[in-house]
């Protein structure tokens, strides 16, 4: 798992990777056209949507399904992927999902992919009896030393493990006041712990940063001034919707305005940025429909090329 050290360089990612430009998630539901149109230059794939579980002895493993695998490659072409989990759960105490990184390591032989990201967080523990439960809803980790310390050496090891760049994405949650160490401070301390530590990149998801501000009260952009933006290598923006009085990651709708903002905000101060996703949940991204969606990604790809270019 390597030696525990700072990494003060953004290894595996700069020297590595070319810029991609606007990406996508893979979505079965939608029309193979819209990942062959000129706004589309990459598409993010979340693997356990193209696998189903299976029982192995007293635990469960996860398949990729053959036919759902060439579907999506048919439907992505030559574009190049990136790959982004759900069911890692990387922080979880008694020990993150080992068929998910069986289900990584089989998908990565038939399909590369330039980069991949989990989220910060952990969606599993061990009850009474030691056995491991779903929570059912992702939860941040609290900012202390101990879970930096068990997350650097899980995101070094990934990193290692496939040989490519791994990212950390800062997560939405609802939750204030979690116990935190001084040395740490807050979520934003906690990524920059890990990410020095591990020598990973992040996946800085500024809808999330949107609604953390909106729910807990406090000012986005100061927000992105602290973070560690030379350590974010992939951006996520993505809309979301009001549910009992909190502004929710639903992934359901168009990109707020604020959001547009501080993508423009972001990109000229991010160095090593190399893609922009925007993210819709299948059902939702249906419901609106193709021209929403290249509504949607026409407008990042103009604030991508402007950034690029040095343009206001």
């Amino acid at each position: 798992m390597g030696e525990d050290r700072p990494v003060s360089a953004l290894e595996g990612v700069a020297s590595q990777v070319t810029p991609l430009g606007i990406g996508l998630p893979y979505m079965a539901g939608l029309p193979a056209d819209l990942y062959r149109s000129s706004v589309v230059d990459f598409v993010e794939v979340t693997v356990e949507t193209l696998s189903r579980p299976r029982q192995h002895g007293t635990s469960v493993a996860i398949d990729l399904v053959t036919d759902k695998l060439e579907h999506a490659r048919d439907t992505c072409g030559a574009l190049p992927i990136v790959v982004h989990g759900v069911e890692l759960s990387i922080g979880s105490a008694a020990g993150w999902n080992e068929a998910y990184l069986d289900l990584l390591d089989d998908f990565q032989q038939r399909w590369p992919f330039l980069w991949h990201s989990e989220h910060l967080g952990f969606q599993t523990m061990a009850d009474h009896h030691g056995k491991i439960v779903e929570i059912g809803v992702p939860l941040p980790l609290p900012p202390t030393e101990e879970a930096a310390a068990l997350v650097t050496a899980r995101s070094r090891s990934i990193r290692e493990r496939y040989g490519v760049p791994f990212l950390l994405e800062n997560p939405a949650h609802y939750l204030g006041h979690l116990p935190a160490d001084a040395t740490i401070g807050d979520d934003i301390g906690l990524m920059r712990a890990i990410l020095a530590g591990s020598g990973c990149g992040q996946l800085l998801d500024l809808h999330n940063v949107y609604c953390n501000a909106v729910n807990h009260r406090f000012n986005a952009f100061d927000a992105i001034d602290r973070m560690p933006l030379e350590r974010a290598v992939e951006l996520h923006v993505a809309g979301g919707s009001w549910h009992d009085g909190f502004w929710t990651d639903a992934h359901d709708s168009r990109v707020p305005e604020t959001v547009w903002e501080l993508l423009e905000y972001t990109l000229p101060r991010a160095p090593n940025v190399k893609g922009v996703v925007f993210e819709m949940l299948e059902p939702h991204a249906v419901r609106l429909g193709p021209d929403v969606i290249e509504a949607e990604l026409s407008r990042a790809q103009s604030i991508w090329e402007c950034c690029r270019a040095g343009r206001p």
